[in-house]
Formats: C-alpha cells, sequence, structure tokens
C-alpha cells in the first residue's frame, strides 16, 4: 500500500507528532509512506528513515497558497499514484481532495482527521468535510462537535491520539536543570505550547505571581512571544522561554509538573506525554482533557487565572496527590493510548475505506 498523507506543516505539534509516529509505522511494516507538508524537522527525520517526503506550501493560508499545494499534489499523485490519501485538518483535507481526486476517474479513497477546532468552525468544518470518505476525531469531545455541526455520525470515527514508550533515564532530570541553570531541589513546571492566543500563556502567567517559589519554563513559539516576554517581565528569573524544543522529553524529566491553561484542545499530545513520562498535570477542563479523568489529571476551570494557580499549588505542595496523579496516568497511557493501539485503529480504517466501506 502507498499512503499519502497530507499535513500543514511538520514541526513540533501533536498533529505533526503522530503523523511522524503513523508514517513510520507504515514503512516499518513494509508500506510505502509520503508526508506532504511545508517542512519542519519531523519530515526532516522522517526522510532519514525511509518516508518520502513532499514539499507543499501549506503554512500560510490564502487561495494562492492552496492553489500551489494542488497544483503540487496533483502533479505528484499523476506520476505515483496512491492507495489512500490521510489529511490533517481541514485546509489540508482541501488541499487533498483537490490536488487527488478532483476532476479524475480514479479516486483514491480520503480519510481526514480532526485534531481540534474553535467553537465557530465545527459548523463550517463538518459541510467541508462532506468530501472526505471518513472523518476522525481525536476524542468524544471532537467528534460530538462535528456532528452537532452536522457531520452525519455514520462518517465519522473517534481514534484517540497515542504516545510510544516513553525513555526513562534518571540522569536526565540532574543533566537539564544543570543546562538550564536550575538548583537541583527547584520546583520546577513545564507549558508545551505555542505562543499563540488558544493556548493562553497570558493566563498561566498571570496565575504564576500566585505561584511562590516556583520556575515556569515554556517550551514553544509563536506570534504572541514579545508581547508575553513583555508580561513576564516582572517573574524576572522565574519564566523561561526556551523557544521551540525538540528534546520535550528530556524537559519533561527535569519537570516537576506539566501546566496546560488552554481554551480549547482536542486530545493534546503534551498532556498524553506527560502522562506516560511519570509526571503529574495541571490542565484546563477543555476539549477531550475531562475524559482523561480527576485521577489522572489535576483539572481547573479555563479562563480563570486564580484556579490555574491554585491547581498548580496544590500538586507541587502535595507529595501524596503528586503520587497519586503520576500513578493513574502511567496507567491510563498503559490502558489506552499506546502507540500500538493508534497504528491498529488507523491500519483498520484505511483497510476499510480501500474496500469501500466504512469502519464501525
Amino acid at each position: 500500500m502507498r499512503a499519502l498523507t497530507v499535513i500543514a506543516e511538520m514541526g513540533t505539534g501533536g498533529a505533526e507528532s503522530v503523523v511522524a509516529d503513523l508514517a513510520g509505522h507504515l514503512v516499518a511494516t513494509g508500506h510505502e509512506a509520503c508526508v506532504a507538508s511545508d517542512g519542519g524537522w519531523r519530515a526532516e527525520a522522517l526522510a532519514v528513515h525511509g518516508v518520502t517526503t513532499l514539499a507543499v506550501p501549506l503554512r500560510a493560508s490564502g487561495p494562492a497558497q492552496l492553489a500551489r499545494a494542488v497544483a503540487r499534489l496533483r502533479r505528484e499523485t499523476a506520476v505515483r499514484p496512491v492507495d489512500v490519501v490521510h489529511a490533517h485538518n481541514v485546509r489540508a483535507s482541501l488541499a487533498a481532495h483537490l490536488g487527488t481526486r478532483a476532476g479524475r476517474r480514479s479516486r483514491p479513497p480520503l480519510v481526514t482527521t480532526v485534531h481540534g477546532l474553535a467553537d465557530v468552525d465545527y459548523a463550517r468544518a463538518a459541510r467541508l468535510l462532506a468530501m472526505s470518505d471518513l472523518v476522525v476525531a481525536v476524542s468524544d469531545d471532537v467528534a460530538e462537535r462535528l456532528t452537532a455541526g452536522g457531520l452525519e455520525p455514520t462518517r465519522l470515527r473517534v481514534i484517540e491520539n497515542a504516545v510510544p514508550p516513553p525513555i526513562n533515564d534518571h540522569a536526565v532530570r540532574a543533566e537539564v536543570r544543570a543546562e538550564l541553570g536550575l538548583p537541583p531541589d527547584s520546583r520546577v513546571a513545564l507549558c508545551v505550547a505555542r505562543l499563540a492566543t488558544p493556548k493562553r500563556i497570558d493566563l498561566l502567567l498571570e496565575a504564576w505571581v500566585d505561584v511562590p517559589g516556583a520556575t515556569l519554563l515554556l517550551a514553544g513559539d509563536g506570534a504572541d512571544r514579545a508581547a508575553l516576554e513583555r508580561q513576564a517581565a516582572p517573574l524576572t528569573g522565574r519564566v523561561r522561554f526556551l523557544g521551540e524544543r525538540r528534546d520535550v522529553g528530556r524537559l519533561l524529566g527535569a519537570a516537576d509538573l506539566v501546566v496546560l491553561p488552554s481554551d480549547r484542545e482536542g486530545l493534546p499530545m503534551a498532556v498524553l506525554e506527560a502522562l506516560a513520562a511519570g509526571v503529574p498535570v495541571v490542565a484546563s477542563a477543555v476539549g477531550g482533557i475531562p475524559q482523561l479523568g480527576g485521577d489522572a489529571v489535576e483539572l481547573v476551570a479555563p479562563h480563570r487565572a486564580d484556579t490555574l494557580a491554585a491547581g498548580v499549588r496544590r500538586v507541587l505542595d502535595d507529595p501524596s496527590r503528586r503520587d497519586a496523579l503520576v500513578s493513574a496516568g502511567r496507567a491510563l497511557v498503559q490502558q489506552r493510548f499506546s502507540s500500538a493501539r493508534m497504528q491498529s485503529d488507523y491500519a483498520s480504517v484505511y483497510e476499510c475505506v480501500r474496500k469501500g466501506a466504512r469502519p464501525s
């Protein structure tokens, strides 16, 4: 089987992590995988491991960029036909449909995975995704919002995101803290997120005023970085902007907790990676996060700096609560969020759509 995956870019985000996992598994199991994107370090890593990569201009929005992406996909698939197309989120799906199926007698099946959208975008997405043979939602919450927007339930399946087994290295904690100039006994929180509006880093910085004696590491970059750096100025020495990082696993090893204050999420990989690594999580109760359960995640009300600060203090100050979260989080990942399970579920989807059926 030759599978073509289409995604805007292949950087550090959660959707990109899923694509890398699935494409690597396809090649490892004897299939051919091509990932079409606007590039990024994950694309470079995939190419080293036998995954074909194709440059398409999907990072920026707009009709001109879309037209160029469609033309590139049409040329590629005219020369090298594919058996299944897997797009991630709506704009990539539109490019994939127009570039591999529209106006052609031979139309490979199209699967779309929706990783999460703004509330106002679900109805439009439901209409546009009628072009897909099957839509995969990464959480029940995303699925419910798509059906409420008008997508037929028979066209929809939930496949939760997953994470590979973590690399446990007890030396990492001391090593990374030394690199960052952090004392071995300091209290450290990590937030892995784009520095953009939905992630609410501004709210986290507001909350951090009420989390004394703790250092916040921000791993990520984005359009809001300069404004957030200005906001963090009074917290000198207590907030570190690390920029885009490729070593999130190492950073997790140095952290006492992970915090995610988002306004909206699908099923964030940053949370699953933390749970797998045995790092307790404090997160807004939005999207698919509440489905993880209050035993595994310290859930806090969104949009409120006071409850966010209280949740962080609760975990940092109570060793028994931390231990309980770590134990429940690891068990949850083992039961529900293994890469093997996700890979198997998507393999079933590919097989079914190629046969013209819809997985149950």
